[in-house]
């Protein structure tokens, strides 16, 4: 990955030009007083990293579910009905 740095003068002067010239793996870093502020990238790029977030989460919830799967294999349907039920009835009312 090829970083390409901007101040954010260059980018109110010149972002027609700096948007066509992002590439797809390519970011480009935005300075404010040399400090990194934003990134601008491409739609594809963003596309990427957004399918990778949700590929990640869908992980993680599939991980916890397995977890939980083995933690609860000897509870029975009528244990976990008595505990839902319990649950609602000493929930504080979110009215």
């Amino acid at each position: 990955m090829n970083t390409q740095m901007v101040s954010v003068t260059d980018v109110q002067r010149n972002f027609k030009y700096i948007l066509d010239n992002l590439v797809s793996q390519n970011p480009t870093l935005i300075l404010r007083d040399s400090v990194a502020e934003a990134v601008l990238l491409s739609f594809e790029e963003y596309k990427r990293l957004a399918n990778l977030e949700k590929k990640l989460l869908k992980n993680e919830i599939f991980s916890i579910m397995q977890n939980l799967a083995v933690k609860n294999k000897d509870i029975s349907f009528e244990e976990l009905d008595k505990d839902i039920e319990y649950a609602k009835k000493h929930a504080p009312s979110s009215r």
